[in-house]
């Protein structure tokens, strides 16, 4: 799970790199399966699941986004990942 939260940090820090980046957490994210995987806790997986999918209307050329109104841009790309990431910290303080 480590690597998964540095990932989408990565995200946040990395522009030059984002589109690559996203599509490696989303790789990922799809790459594993819940039942044989011990280290992810449902609700974790969920909220990496969630993300994942809502990074699919991140869209960073403003022209492009005005072709679709669920695209979005930077702004909402660090506020889905930093709610993701107080999420995922809330429920391990919760579970410690």
């Amino acid at each position: 799970m480590n690597d998964l939260i540095n990932l989408i940090e990565k995200i946040l820090s990395d522009k030059e790199n984002r589109i690559n980046l996203i599509k490696d957490f989303q790789q990922k994210i799809s790459n594993i399966n819940i039942e044989k995987n011990e280290n992810f806790k449902n609700d974790i997986f969920e909220i990496l699941n969630e993300l994942a999918y809502d990074m699919d209307f991140y869209e960073s050329n403003p022209k492009f986004r005005k072709e679709d109104p669920s695209y979005y841009g930077e702004e909402r790309l660090r506020l889905e990942i930093k709610e993701a990431l107080e999420k995922i910290h809330k429920l391990t303080q919760e579970n410690s």
